[in-house]
């Protein structure tokens, strides 16, 4: 579940926008720790450079961040519940100023600048605001689809419908199926799906039975029908 295709690291890597990559600081976090989280003190969001040292959590400011190496969540949190609203890889952008918090699921670096210097820098490059309306319409398409998902469709479809986007990230195998690797703990894949752990994993039993998939490895499914997989979307 990503917010938009486009690869923001290898735009930036285009020698016409190294004024703007070069605005950019990185930060590394370990693996389940807190990258950011939602912050509305005005006092700290004036104060100049409210960045921790690595691996320390980010609490405040507004900020425009490029996951650069590892994998982050994003999700809301209401008192117990958590929901998922997206998995950021490599070249993935998000922003720090919402009430989403932002988590690193592994051992993760990403590339930060702040939302002022941002702008001010992308104005001397305005063939990124291209790029920029391309990130922006897709991370508006994503959002729509997940709040679809979650409130008017059953946990069979959300898992059909996680399944196939997943698949359409990797190309079909010499046999012309394509393959799912879920990298998501059982735990945190229900999380994403909004459903109990035993809950998936009596779905993808069930899938694994009725010949839709086939299950090669822990964590790995090959679609053999990607038809029926299609029809629980419905």
């Amino acid at each position: 579940m990503k917010f938009t295709s486009v690869n923001l690291l290898d735009e930036l890597a285009k020698p016409e926008f190294s004024s703007l990559l070069s605005a950019f600081h990185e930060r590394s976090f370990p693996k389940n720790s807190m990258i950011f989280t939602p912050s509305y003190d005005e006092e700290l969001e004036s104060s100049p450079t409210p960045v921790s040292s690595a691996g320390e959590r980010l609490t405040a400011g507004n900020y425009v961040f490029i996951v650069s190496k590892g994998l982050v969540r994003v999700y809301l949190a209401y008192g117990e519940k958590e929901f998922t609203l997206a998995f950021l890889k490599p070249g993935d952008v998000y922003v720090s100023h919402s009430s989403a918090q932002v988590q690193a699921v592994e051992d993760t670096t990403i590339l930060l600048v702040d939302t002022p210097t941002f702008n001010q820098r992308m104005m001397s490059v305005p063939q990124f605001t291209v790029t920029v309306v391309r990130v922006l319409g897709g991370i508006l398409k994503n959002t729509f689809s997940i709040v679809d998902g979650l409130a008017l469709r059953d946990v069979s479809a959300r898992l059909a419908r996680h399944l196939v986007s997943a698949a359409q990230e990797s190309a079909p195998g010499p046999d012309g199926r394509r393959r799912v690797r879920l990298q998501l703990s059982g735990e945190m894949l229900a999380q994403t799906l909004g459903a109990s752990r035993q809950t998936i994993s009596t779905l993808l039993t069930d899938l694994t039975r009725s010949g839709i998939l086939l299950k090669e490895q822990r964590g790995v499914y090959c679609i053999l029908d990607e038809g029926r997989l299609r029809e629980l979307l419905d």
